[in-house]
């Protein structure tokens, strides 16, 4: 605990007089270091936060959460049953029984290589219904197929179009092995605002796919799954993979967090590196308490001489000298929480304010894939920062005050 005289002599060293005011610079200074420190910390890691989620979806996109596949690229009804016992499909999943396969989009004498997807009905919870621009469509016909708008533009086609598609499926005749052509009629134009998948992929209607696939009736070559959290996938994986045993299936099952191993790891060790290169922000500023405290005690000492031989012990010093310390330590992180986030939720603003000053684009959606930062504050990594920066000003502050309380006063007051 603190006495008052302890308290009255802390606001007194600490909050000088113009003519002394050598500690309030110093003490301002600091403030503004650690400030500078805590909130570039949380602006960065929240940006951070944001982009990983955004490159989360951006990495799913059209990909389910979940895929399970055959070893023999083929899946019937009975084996996905037994896939799925145990799931809850109606609230927390949702299973897509699939076909996909790559081929060749021919127009006229142009053609792409594209993904085939093949779906028995489109219901309002897959993931085409609300992204197709030109009309609402609840299933795909047996000559019918839905393109992306960038490859529509591409190839120059519009609704009502017809186009081939060919896979890698072949058809023997005297003449040697054939590949599967069929014409189909363009019914509808999709757009997921990612020229990936715009422009390289196309769906049509399962029946048609099981036939160029050459697979029977209720028999698939993959099963999608989707679950409301993307980050729980390894719980339905788990799930999943005890089936699979269980019924000594010929499946095996692939999430998306495997499928995006290396570049999630990656995320995770930039988003580590650059917390470890912004917390020397916040060691820098504690260099200037040590150093300011120290110089302090120094010209302090005739004062603390003073204090000794009144009555002061060397914990009541040490307690003084210390709380100084914290109390810079302490405005200086508040400060910095919340310019940190302040900053962070009003980013779009910034952003606009600055490209309307400038009279540029900071963020090119063509070069970076994104038009604007994303930002996603998670205030217990806020809380983990504000401790942090907490603890390394305790620490900054313990070798001055330990040498303030070891002061002499005899021989500072006889040199004096």
């Amino acid at each position: 605990m603190l006495s008052k005289s302890e308290i009255l002599i802390t606001k007194r060293f600490l909050f000088s007089k113009k003519t002394e005011g050598y500690v309030s610079i110093f003490a301002w200074f600091s403030i503004i270091g650690i400030s500078l420190g805590v909130a570039a910390i949380i602006i960065v890691m929240s940006v951070m936060n944001g982009f990983k989620v955004n490159l989360t979806e951006r990495l799913i996109g059209v990909n389910s959460h979940l895929n399970a596949y055959s070893f023999d690229e083929k899946i019937n009804l009975e084996e996905i049953n037994q896939l799925t016992k145990g799931l809850n499909l109606n609230d927390n999943h949702r299973i897509f029984p699939s076909i996909e396969t790559q081929g060749l989009i021919i127009n006229d004498s142009i053609s792409k290589g594209v993904f085939i997807r093949g779906y028995e009905e489109l219901n309002s919870d897959h993931y085409l219904y609300n992204k197709i621009i030109t009309k609402e469509l609840s299933s795909i016909d047996f000559n019918e197929i839905v393109i992306g708008d960038a490859l529509a533009k591409e190839l120059k086609l519009k609704i009502g179009d017809n186009l081939k598609i060919a896979v890698p499926k072949t058809d023997k005749s005297l003449l040697g092995n054939i590949p599967r052509f069929k014409t189909l009629t363009i019914i509808g134009i999709f757009d997921f605002g990612m020229y990936e998948y715009d422009s390289g992929l196309v769906f049509i209607s399962l029946e048609l796919s099981q036939k160029l696939m050459l697979l029977g009736n209720n028999s698939y070559n993959r099963v999608e799954f989707y679950l409301n959290d993307p980050l729980l996938v390894e719980n339905l994986k788990k799930l999943i993979d005890s089936n699979i045993i269980k019924n000594n299936l010929n499946l095996y099952s692939l999430s998306w967090m495997e499928r995006n191993s290396s570049l999630m790891n990656a995320l995770k060790v930039e988003k580590n590196v650059m917390f470890f290169i912004l917390t020397l922000i916040i060691l820098v500023a504690s260099m200037n308490i040590i150093s300011g405290l120290v110089i302090f005690v120094k010209e302090k000492n005739k004062d603390i001489g003073i204090l000794k031989t009144l009555g002061f012990n060397n914990r009541g010093i040490l307690k003084v000298f210390f709380l100084i310390g914290l109390t810079i330590g302490l405005i200086g992180a508040v400060l910095g929480t919340l310019f940190g986030i302040i900053i962070t939720e009003n980013l779009q603003y910034i952003q606009i304010f600055l490209e309307t000053l400038l009279d540029t684009e900071l963020f090119s959606e063509e070069v970076y894939f994104l038009s604007t930062l994303p930002s996603d504050i998670k205030y217990e990594e806020v809380l983990f920062v504000f401790f942090i920066s907490i603890i390394i000003t305790i620490l900054s502050t313990i070798f001055p005050a330990i040498r303030a309380s070891n002061i002499d006063p005899i021989n500072t007051l006889k040199n004096d």
